[in-house]
């Protein structure tokens, strides 16, 4: 079987991406991965060099959204014989999802966003084409729960799945293990990862280090990510008077924030939404322990291991830190139980297996 993966771009973070090269690597699916905007494979920022990889990479090189020249490239694609496209952003995979039908592929969705974040566009574009997906696939039951009326009507007749996305146990374990912890001991690291955007909701933890660095001053806060808050939230240290306990490392390369995890005591993370949030869950394979924002996608991934606060209160956040800071016995012991977790419910292998069976049954369907 050949499946066609289109993603808009590629990168060491693309979690689709790294999907794809796992599916290709542990089942007997072909995989070949189209990027849009990207101008050629040599160009990406990949941990590993293109050709070494067992996904073959085609890039598009579209200058905008609507660049005919690359949809016609795309439709000249997908002719080559592929049993299925596999789809993964909002526009982008609208558009590829009417060219495949037109030539009579059968089309996989996985929506990645709570559709209650979409844009007036996005809605536009992405609910009257849905239902061209053969099957819609989620990456939580909180992504699905979040279409819209019009969404669940016109796909009454389609299978919905979820599958979660799936984390690198054994890179993580291995770079975890690798990585000496920092020679200062006496310092409690908290760790965040996140584009810095409103919805990370990262003042909020800020705030509540704050008061928890007035009781505890050895602790150290590092804000890992980039994006167009990030003065907005510098600016915010300084007034806090905490700039001197808190680091901004800015977007690094995955390797790297799994070092950072070995070098920290607890994950934090204080969204007001996510659709999944794979930093949390790769926090939890690193061993840390977790404090989060009491919303319903943090129950059904972090489930019982983590501790919960209101996003919108920092003190209830300050309140949940100070209680793992104080007790290492209830840290090693969270510890434990969210590297288990991790690694029994969102392993890179399970969700792979999890895609694999689902093209399968959707090629077969089709040629019956």
């Amino acid at each position: 079987m050949q499946v066609l993966v289109f993603l808009n771009k590629i990168n060491h973070t693309s979690i689709p991406f790294e999907i794809s090269t796992r599916i290709a690597a542990i089942t007997d699916v072909e995989v070949s991965v189209l990027s849009f905007y990207d101008e050629s494979p040599e160009k990406i920022d990949l941990v590993e060099k293109v050709e070494h990889l067992p996904v073959q990479v085609r890039c598009l090189g579209g200058r905008s959204r609507l660049d005919c020249e690359a949809w016609a490239h795309f439709q000249r694609e997908i002719i080559q014989d592929f049993d299925l496209v596999h789809v993964h952003h909002n526009f982008s995979g609208s558009i590829a999802r009417i060219l495949a039908k037109q030539q009579g592929i059968p089309v996989i969705d996985t929506e990645h966003r709570d559709h209650n974040s979409f844009s007036l566009l996005q809605n536009l574009v992405n609910g009257p084409t849905l239902p061209l997906a053969d099957r819609v696939v989620s990456n939580s039951q909180v992504t699905e729960d979040s279409f819209k009326w019009y969404e669940r009507l016109l796909l009454n007749d389609k299978e919905l799945k979820v599958v979660h996305n799936g984390v690198n146990i054994d890179r993580i374990q291995t770079i975890v293990e690798e990585t000496p912890r920092s020679d200062d001991e006496s310092t409690f690291r908290i760790c965040t990862v996140g584009r810095m955007v409103p919805v990370k909701n990262q003042s909020t933890l800020l705030r509540a280090f704050n008061s928890v660095v007035e009781r505890h001053p050895s602790t150290e806060l590092l804000l890992v990510g980039d994006g167009p808050l990030r003065k907005d939230l510098e600016l915010l240290a300084h007034e806090l008077e905490i700039a001197g306990k808190v680091r901004f490392t800015g977007e690094v390369p995955r390797d790297r924030v799994y070092e950072l995890y070995a070098q920290s005591d607890l994950f934090v993370i204080s969204s007001f939404a996510e659709g999944f949030c794979v930093a949390a869950v790769e926090a939890m394979a690193a061993g840390l322990p977790v404090v989060v924002s009491d919303i319903p996608i943090f129950h059904e991934v972090i489930n019982k291991c983590g501790s919960y606060a209101d996003p919108e209160k920092p003190e209830l956040f300050a309140e949940k830190i100070q209680e793992l800071l104080k007790n290492k016995d209830l840290r090693q012991e969270r510890s434990s139980i969210c590297h288990a977790r991790a690694q029994n419910e969102f392993s890179l292998e399970k969700t792979a297996i999890d895609y694999s069976n689902i093209y399968k049954e959707v090629v077969e369907g089709t040629t019956q």
